[in-house]
């Protein structure tokens, strides 16, 4: 089956479409019932939140963390980071989200910031350092993976590294901009793609006809 090709306005019309039949609009729900629409919504919008508004839509009625639990808080948490928002204490406490902030650190929930946060799965002292992405440390950060010989071709990156792409997306418009900042040629990356591509194939060739020899 061939999967969806998405633009800004069929995801929209989708938004819209969802919300018309009275489905949840809760990020939570979403990314369990309609993953390729929650997918596509991150990658053109940078968020579920920015997608929902380009829908017309208030997203602080769409939200359902009135009562918090401990899966909620890691939801929360976890639609935060792939925004690539500062998840750090100060900014959550004062201005991100006070009320994730408090439920969080309630004893029946997690106690401590830091333990809500490695129990959504994320690296706390990754939160600690890159806790505020500025163009700078954007730059920073692609030119570290391009240094340690990391695939810098945006499907890759959205796979290990989402608030990066995503905050190098809102703030160089694209990828390819944000690559270009931080001084490097996307060809030269998709050219290195190729030949780790074919050093691969090589790879795999020779080890066939090496089993044949053995056998």
């Amino acid at each position: 089956m061939t999967s969806k090709r998405w633009t800004k306005e069929s995801i929209v019309e989708e938004i819209r479409q969802l919300a018309e039949q009275g489905v949840d609009l809760a990020y939570s729900s979403v990314v369990i019932h309609h993953l390729p629409l929650m997918r596509a919504a991150m990658r053109y919008f940078g968020s579920w939140r920015e997608a929902v508004k380009a829908a017309g839509i208030d997203y602080d009625k769409v939200r359902k963390y009135r009562s918090w639990n401990r899966q909620r808080i890691i939801e929360r948490i976890r639609e935060l980071y792939e925004r690539g928002e500062d998840l750090s204490w100060r900014n959550v406490v004062t201005n991100l989200d006070p009320q994730l902030a408090a439920a969080a650190t309630k004893p029946k929930h997690f106690g401590s910031w830091r333990k809500a946060i490695e129990a959504a799965g994320i690296d706390y002292e990754e939160i600690r350092r890159y806790h505020h992405w500025d163009e700078e440390t954007i730059i920073q950060r692609v030119r570290e993976l391009y240094e340690q010989g990391v695939p810098l071709n945006a499907k890759h990156v959205e796979e290990i590294d989402i608030p990066l792409i995503t905050a190098a997306r809102r703030r160089f418009e694209s990828w390819d901009k944000a690559l270009q900042a931080a001084g490097i040629d996307y060809k030269q990356v998709s050219a290195r793609r190729s030949s780790r591509r074919r050093n691969n194939g090589e790879e795999e060739a020779g080890d066939g006809h090496h089993d044949d020899q053995n056998h």
